[in-house]
């Protein structure tokens, strides 16, 4: 039995032949072509990648993804064996300390809004870089960049606008220092672009905060809205970001609430729906 989340993998395990359980995370074919925005090598990889995955989404025993909205593009595509499985968190490894310590610890102070992921073509820092100088916050930015100077980019933007001063770049921090960084944060922030792989994916780092008792303001993605409903905060544009932002400061609190949320979310919960995918892949009676 193989269980594989990447393409090439996946392709050498289909051709040997062993049964092959595939974890489809996102719009694969689109997540690979972003490292070249709009540029012909970035439509070549999208199409080679989207033969690639096609193939091994029809030649694995079975299929796993998480969300209802790429359950339904792969049925779409003529697949059946489809098991939705929401990603989730290790509320054991990630829980809320005191703010005020964790802020102290990073030399912070005030109002922060967090942002913890790749800093990547698919994120839309650009909005929430456009509201700082409507907002008396510092914003934190907890991860590397991967293969482009999209980071770079973020930096210039917030250098022309003023607020440089005011947003701190951390590159990566080892998973098990993250509860200390998303602790200091008073909003949580999912900033991303309109495209496949951010509407039909409900990324890990949403449930990254709620696991440390903050409240996430995200982009308007219909997967995530349909997921967690008005859990969470959602913005449609610079003005109804620094709205929102205001709003949840306002409002406070929830710590617990959001704490809860996660743990409906924790792995241990979810992992034995994976076990179930797994034993009837391996049956004899499955193609």
């Amino acid at each position: 039995m193989i269980l594989s989340t990447n393409i090439l993998p996946s392709f050498a395990a289909n051709l040997a032949h062993p049964p092959v359980v595939f974890d489809y995370l996102d719009h694969l074919e689109e997540s690979a072509s972003i490292y070249y925005p709009g540029s012909a090598l970035g439509e070549v990889v999208k199409q080679v990648v989207r033969l690639i995955t096609r193939y091994n989404l029809r030649k694995a025993r079975s299929v796993i993804t998480v969300t209802q909205e790429l359950s339904d593009f792969l049925h779409d595509l003529g697949i059946k064996d489809i098991t939705v499985i929401a990603n989730g968190v290790d509320t054991k490894l990630l829980g809320p300390l005191s703010m005020k310590e964790a802020k102290k610890s990073l030399g912070l102070n005030g109002v922060v809004l967090g942002y913890v992921g790749s800093l990547e073509h698919w994120v839309d820092l650009e909005t929430v870089v456009s509201a700082m100088p409507q907002l008396d916050a510092t914003l934190l930015v907890v991860g590397p960049g991967l293969f482009t100077d999209y980071g770079e980019e973020i930096k210039k933007m917030a250098k022309d606008l003023g607020v440089l001063d005011r947003i701190v770049f951390t590159g990566a921090v080892e998973y098990g220092q993250l509860s200390r960084y998303i602790s200091a944060m008073d909003i949580g922030l999912n900033p991303l672009k309109m495209m496949k792989k951010n509407e039909y994916a409900a990324g890990g780092k949403v449930f990254n905060y709620l696991a440390c008792g903050r409240p996430v303001l995200s982009s308007r993605m219909i997967s995530l809205e349909r997921l967690l409903g008005d859990e969470i905060y959602y913005y449609d544009d610079v003005a109804s970001f620094a709205a929102h932002v205001k709003n949840i400061l306002t409002a406070g609190g929830g710590e617990k609430r959001y704490r809860a949320l996660a743990e409906r979310y924790d792995w241990r919960e979810m992992a034995e729906d994976y076990e179930k995918v797994l034993q009837k892949a391996r049956s004899p009676g499955s193609r």
